[in-house]
């Protein structure tokens, strides 16, 4: 949610060096994510496997027994399959610089330290574990860390590391993805079970809904919308044309995610929208069951 608001903000806001930079690595991240999901879904296709996305449980359910210590109560997982009767995690990293390698810390190409990209790793594996062990499964995990931009390269890189480079990573999918012999239901429902819906990181923007620009914006690339006609917008940049109900539901979904313990009403959506879409339009589409706030 964090990449969204970042987005909205942008636009109503204006956001800083600081929050820029934080959007620009939120947003290769959420392409080599999606680039990872890709790649797995091809390779499975049709085969008895299973795939969890974007997995995220709390470090409490995981540890109950105080075995585990860590500073954060949330793990989060970009990719959990379950193939060959194996657990395979992923860490996907999509960067837009080059690293050295090193046993203790990673550094930049030109000697300044960057951090040690396998700790996360191995926390994860650590804390995934001792999940597992509460659902009763014996099965090992074998934990990678994906760097999937095909233009970084990683100097220094051993064999053997769980590390994975985008040229890499296909031939690892081929390599381990097979049927399962077993029925994984049961321990699917159960990841599920304590998978957290909304994450301890996704907290409300520290504005005020006034203090934001009103405007109607395309919820693809965050363009501002210019109207064509009385019902219907469209955007400047990628051409698509968005009717009145649909941009209404926009500006709601963006309250929400912004803030969702504002309060919303017709006068609210209204003067978000910079006055461009009336308060008394939004009251009827709301009477006749087209809008839910």
């Amino acid at each position: 949610m964090k990449l969204e608001q970042l987005e909205i903000m942008k636009c109503r806001a204006g956001v800083g060096g600081a929050e820029l930079n934080e959007l620009d690595n939120l947003k290769l991240g959420w392409e080599g994510e999606g680039e990872m999901d890709a790649m797995i879904e091809f390779v499975i296709r049709g085969r008895n496997c299973i795939h969890l996305k974007d997995y995220r449980f709390s470090v409490n359910q995981a540890a109950g027994d105080g075995k585990i210590v860590r500073s954060s109560s949330e793990v989060q997982i970009d990719n959990v399959l379950i193939a060959g009767d194996r657990i395979f995690t992923f860490e996907v990293k999509k960067y837009n610089f080059d690293l050295i390698y090193g046993d203790e810390v990673w550094t930049y190409t030109n000697g300044e330290k960057f951090k040690n990209l396998m700790q996360q790793v191995s926390r994860q594996n650590d804390a995934f574990r001792h999940l597992l062990k509460k659902s009763g499964a014996g099965m090992e995990v074998y934990s990678c860390l994906v760097l999937i931009s095909p233009a970084q390269t990683i100097y220094s890189l051993p064999y053997g590391k769980n590390i994975l480079v985008h040229s890499a990573v296909g031939k690892f999918l081929e390599r381990v993805v097979r049927d399962n012999r077993y029925s994984y239901d049961r321990l699917a429902g159960f990841l599920e079970s304590r998978r957290v819906t909304k994450s301890m990181y996704d907290a409300p923007v520290n504005v005020e809904v006034d203090e934001l620009r009103g405007g109607v914006f395309c919820e693809n690339c965050y363009v501002e919308l210019e109207r064509l006609g009385r019902d219907c917008f469209s955007c400047p940049s990628c051409n698509e044309d968005f009717d009145l109900l649909s941009v209404i539901q926009r500006l709601i979904h963006e309250l929400r995610i912004l803030n969702s313990d504002w309060p919303i009403n017709s006068l609210i959506l209204s003067k978000y929208s910079g006055n461009q879409i009336s308060s008394s339009y939004i009251r009827t589409q709301k009477r006749l069951g087209n809008l839910k706030y």
